[in-house]
């Protein structure tokens, strides 16, 4: 299976929104066809992808990039809080 999102993730350009919900693994990728392929492309096998407001194509690849820029791996977000992984792991499946 392909790499999944740790939280839900958000992009703007101009007028246009895209939002990048995490979902459960196998899910699969659904929502606007464009950025399921440039998740894909990036290994990202689950996701949901909502677009609002203007969807041009290159108004949509952008603030695809730019939701994607500010998702963190679980490795960074237990640097960040100076905890182990191991914690935020077993946390995660508790859903704390």
């Amino acid at each position: 299976a392909g790499a999944v999102l740790t939280r839900d993730l958000a992009g703007r350009h101009n007028s246009c929104k895209v939002t990048l919900l995490a979902v459960s693994p196998f899910h699969g990728l659904h929502g606007h066809p464009l950025v399921s392929d440039i998740l894909l492309y990036f290994g990202i096998a689950d996701c949901t992808a909502k677009t609002h407001g203007n969807r041009n194509q290159y108004n949509v690849v952008r603030a695809t990039f730019k939701a994607i820029m500010t998702h963190e791996s679980l490795e960074d977000i237990a640097r960040k809080r100076g905890r182990r992984l191991l914690n935020l792991e077993r946390a995660q499946k508790l859903q704390i």
